[in-house]
């Protein structure tokens, strides 16, 4: 896996790895990270699935996995609704306890063969090159620990003229806009001056 471009100090989540409920009788198996590329327009908010796959052969068994996930610098996370539930919480998952801590922790145990993912719902507040958040896996018996870590990428277009994002409603680009407006039309007075003596 790459590199995460570091995000709030948080540049790898290390927040443990699997609690136990009850009896363990998990059997080893390999977790590995479900990532998507955080696409579309500054200032759209956009649906971007994150979980795990187990690829087997074990299975979670009286235990609990989970994923942390770190959100790409220049995007926000705005919820992580809760899925098949009236529950009107804001996020299904733990929200960034502080700063140095800035990842969302999420509970996730799939069975093997199977996949397990949540809708975030981030924004995307500008457009930063190279911009890379992360997504780490913590699972019980984990056979594979090498791939348990995938990046965050995003492709972010400028915001439409309409949106307050866009760079031409951002008050410091006004003086140089007016001043090459007022250039262009004394430009132009010029050129209607001198067409009309060219044909006198």
């Amino acid at each position: 896996m790459s590199a995460t471009t570091p995000v709030h100090g948080a540049d790898s989540a290390r927040v443990g790895t699997a609690r136990t409920s009850g009896v363990s009788r998990s059997t080893p198996a390999d977790y590995a990270p479900i990532a998507e590329t955080v696409k579309g327009r500054v200032g759209d908010t956009v649906v971007v699935r994150l979980g795990v796959t187990n690829l087997g052969p074990g299975a979670a068994d009286g235990e609990i996995g989970s994923f942390a996930v770190v959100p790409p610098p220049g995007t926000t996370v705005t919820s992580i609704p809760w899925e098949g539930d009236d529950d009107d919480r804001r996020y299904a998952c733990r929200p960034p306890q502080d700063e140095d801590n800035y990842f969302f922790l999420c509970d996730s145990s799939p069975q093997a063969g199977s996949s397990t993912t949540i809708g975030f719902h981030i924004r995307i507040d500008k457009r930063i090159p190279g911009a890379e958040g992360s997504i780490t896996v913590y699972g019980p018996n984990d056979l594979v620990p090498g791939n348990d870590r995938a990046t965050i990428p995003v492709d972010a277009a400028p915001a439409p003229l309409w949106r307050w994002q866009n760079p031409l409603w951002h008050w410091h680009h006004w003086p140089p806009a007016a001043a090459t407006l007022a250039v262009l039309a004394l430009a132009g007075r010029w050129f209607v001056r001198r067409r009309g003596q060219d044909q006198a």
